[in-house]
């Protein structure tokens, strides 16, 4: 039990604290977080974490509380700094508009597997729009923020209580995300023509 609250406790930790250079990146002028993405993940974070601990799962939900903290000051301060991405072409109003749903369906499905499903779409579909930004342009983000999420959420994989898909599935598509952006900025993955 220990052992969960701790890896729990460093996963928060890393995520917080790799939002640090992020904040200080948007206040210099150096990043771009795309809002619609940011907005999204703060509001699906705080009910995910909610969720989590009204089924028992207390130390593998903290990693999403941190996520909530750090969304909305990334979020804020970004509008703030009028650093951010507002795009509203036809992606980032279907991608979002698919992050509500699945987040409705999460809420309003009394199955939690489907519900816990719904949930991870609505994650990535909120996503999406921050991967096709960096993917077009990776020095719209810091590097920093994503080598700490990423490394989050292999300590929240060791956080959870049973190792059960309800239980892993959010840490470890977090994990999977957090990675992909991590890959873009670092340009290990990168366009293959710049000029498209």
């Amino acid at each position: 039990m220990l052992s969960h609250a701790l890896f729990g406790i460093a996963s928060s930790v890393f995520v917080l604290v790799g939002g640090i250079p992020y904040l200080i990146d948007i206040h210099k002028e150096r990043v771009h977080p795309h809002v619609l993405s940011w907005l999204g993940w703060a509001f699906l974070t705080a009910l995910g974490a909610s969720a989590m601990m009204a089924d028992g799962a207390t130390w593998a939900a903290t990693i999403l509380w941190a996520n909530t903290i750090l969304t909305v000051s990334i979020s804020v301060y970004a509008l703030i700094r009028n650093v951010s991405v507002w795009a509203t072409g036809f992606y980032d109003v279907v991608f979002f508009t698919l992050g509500i749903i699945g987040l409705v369906l999460w809420q309003v499905l009394d199955m939690p597997v489907i519900a816990l499903v719904s949930a991870i779409l609505a994650d990535l579909f909120f996503g999406l729009p921050t991967i096709i930004k960096t993917y077009k342009d990776p020095s719209t983000e810091t590097p920093f923020v994503w080598v700490m999420s990423t490394i989050s959420g292999i300590l929240a994989i060791f956080a959870v209580k049973a190792i059960t898909f309800n239980e892993l599935a959010y840490p470890f598509y977090l994990l999977l995300y957090d990675g992909i952006v991590l890959l873009l900025v670092l340009k290990i993955i990168k366009r293959s023509n710049p000029k498209i």
